[in-house]
């Protein structure tokens, strides 16, 4: 029976489909070196979110043939070493893109009804603050997406749904949507500029990074609010901290950080005008089963002698 690592835990429904498949390792830690002391005779690791699958674990793992990870994300496998091995490394597009949706429509609603104020409000016995008229209104008000990718769009049909003005940019999707209210954008400058509500959709990788910059968040509105449940690097924290604390922009909604977790002594943490969650976005319920259990399937196709549906490195390996 082959073996199947899993740096960390994964659920139950996960396992069960496993078990009589392969040989369960759960390492001790996710820590490079946990795994490089389990991985030798490895066939297949299931990757979730926490460890990284590095050139060094490869090179120790002759044996391995496939990487699946629990979600679409997957900058924390060397994809480079990992072809040369011969090794697929699998994902799953799509799979949290309703979850991340909701997410950030739940942040953007959150910013503009100042409901963590409001709580703290009742917490505190301040009732009459209701009446300060803080809360915003989505509808009439315009929506700038960065990245028109399957959450970006998701986003887009929920905030048009509430009325919503919707700005886009993204130079790799071509102005194909047809509706007096999408907007598409010919430079990011006129998004920021013109945007009251600003999220970010955009994969990490290099010409991303620190995409969103002092010029940019410059350019927002005092009024404008920004969110991201993409990834921490393409904002310029430290730029973005600065907007924050001056009161140069209205507020942030931020799912995902420039180092995770965030330290306890990040000048974020101290700001109230940011709502801050734990890159959980795509950890619903829902779709922690349905990410879990369709990383299990693709090992098992590799298991049984089938090529899986989801390889990011497909091409590479001459699999087409």
């Amino acid at each position: 029976m082959e073996k199947v690592l899993l740096p960390e835990r994964i659920i139950d429904e996960g396992l069960e489909l496993l078990k009589d498949k392969a040989e369960i390792i759960i390492t001790k830690d996710a820590s490079e070196q946990s795994i490089i002391d389990e991985v030798s005779d490895t066939f297949a690791i299931i990757l979730r979110s926490k460890a990284k699958i590095t050139r060094s674990i490869i090179e120790a793992a002759p044996k391995l043939k496939v990487i699946s990870r629990t979600g679409a994300g997957y900058d924390n496998v060397d994809v480079q070493a990992a072809t040369e091995h011969n090794v697929m490394v699998c994902n799953l597009p799509g799979i949290n893109t309703v979850a991340v949706a909701e997410h950030t429509i739940s942040l953007m609603l959150a910013l503009l009804k100042q409901l963590p104020k409001m709580d703290l409000y009742v917490r505190n016995g301040q009732w009459g603050k209701r009446s300060e008229f803080i809360s915003e209104e989505a509808f009439g008000k315009t929506i700038g997406i960065v990245g028109l990718g399957k959450i970006g769009r998701e986003v887009m049909f929920r905030c048009k749904s509430m009325g919503m003005h919707v700005l886009v940019y993204d130079p790799y999707v071509e102005n194909a949507l047809k509706d007096n209210d999408i907007r598409f954008c010919n430079d990011v400058e006129t998004l920021f500029t013109q945007s009251d509500v600003i999220t970010l959709h955009v994969p990490n990788i290099p010409e991303n990074k620190k995409m969103v910059d002092e010029h940019l968040i410059r350019l927002m509105k005092p009024t404008a609010y920004i969110i991201n449940t993409s990834r921490g690097e393409v904002i310029d924290q430290g730029a973005l901290t600065s907007a924050l604390k001056e009161h140069r922009i209205a507020g942030a909604g931020l799912d995902v950080f420039a180092q995770e977790p965030i330290e306890q002594d990040d000048p974020l943490l101290t700001l109230d005008n940011v709502i801050l969650t734990p890159h959980a976005a795509a950890l619903t319920k829902e779709s922690g089963i349905k990410m879990t259990v369709e990383a299990v399937k693709q090992v098992i196709d590799c298991l049984e002698g089938r090529i899986p549906p989801y390889i990011v490195n497909r091409r590479e390996l001459h699999l087409e």
